[in-house]
């Protein structure tokens, strides 16, 4: 008998292609996280990605989620994006499906793919999963808070950006200072090769709360204002965060596909 999560997934892939919406990192983050990725990954691992992939670049499988998400028949997805602890909780496990368990669940799928009858057709939809969970596990307020749904009920105010906190996390400042693939692979050459080998550990637990860590930084400001020096050092915050996501993305990828691999970079 197939599980729950089974047909969920069966049911989320069902309809493909209805609403563009973009949410989490936006577009412009879920790419960088995905092109950082494959920056990293060998040539070997890159080609079996793509042809599980088919005619989808990368970039579009990092946001499929997001660009699905407004229709409402996939509504039991929306907690699969995020998980939300009150401030000083540990994690405990629920009955609703969130981030961790959909994200451990397609990786561990995906790293049996070999000995399983999963069809090129599942695997794709799970790497869908996989290209877009790594990315929003990185943005801290998708590890957010409870009480105020990962910033999405505090409204905040700045000559620079504007809304609540969570958009000005998703998207607004990224695109206030023009962050792109040099930017972050730059910032990639600043990391040593014993910290990249410790982002590469695939532990979506700890992933988690390395993320969560960085709260303090997002609530560093008074008033709802966000000054230039919150943009400024908060920026640092967020290259990082996609930095290690493009690691750790690119760390399934090769566990998963071409074990024992390294990168190029």
């Amino acid at each position: 008998m197939l599980s729950k999560f089974r047909l969920h997934l069966i049911a989320f892939f069902l309809f493909f292609g209805i609403c563009q919406q973009s949410f989490a990192w936006g577009k412009t983050g879920h790419g960088l996280v995905a092109e950082i990725a494959f920056k990293l990954l060998d040539d070997s691992t890159q080609k079996i990605v793509k042809q599980y992939l088919g005619n989808m670049t990368i970039e579009e499988a990092a946001t499929w989620m997001d660009d699905e998400r407004g229709n409402s028949y996939y509504n039991f997805m929306r907690t699969w994006h995020y998980i939300d602890m009150d401030k000083g909780e540990e994690y405990k496990p629920t009955a609703e499906r969130n981030i961790l368990t959909v994200l451990h669940s397609a990786i561990t799928e995906l790293k049996s793919y070999k000995s399983s009858d999963m069809s090129k057709k599942e695997i794709r939809n799970r790497l869908f999963l996989i290209f877009h969970l790594v990315g929003d596990i990185h943005q801290p307020l998708h590890t957010g808070y409870s009480i105020d749904k990962g910033g999405n009920t505090i409204m905040v105010n700045s000559p620079y950006v504007s809304g609540n906190l969570h958009s000005v996390w998703d998207t607004q400042i990224l695109e206030y200072k023009g962050v792109n693939l040099d930017t972050c692979m730059n910032y990639y050459k600043t990391i040593s090769m014993d910290e990249v080998a410790a982002y590469r550990k695939i532990n979506e637990m700890k992933w988690m709360y390395q993320s969560r860590s960085n709260l303090g930084s997002v609530y560093s400001f008074e008033n709802n204002f966000l000054d230039k020096k919150y943009i400024d050092s908060n920026i640092e915050i967020i290259k990082k965060q996609l930095v290690i996501g493009g690691i750790r993305l690119a760390s399934v990828l090769q566990e998963i596909f071409n074990p024992g691999a390294s990168f190029k970079a």
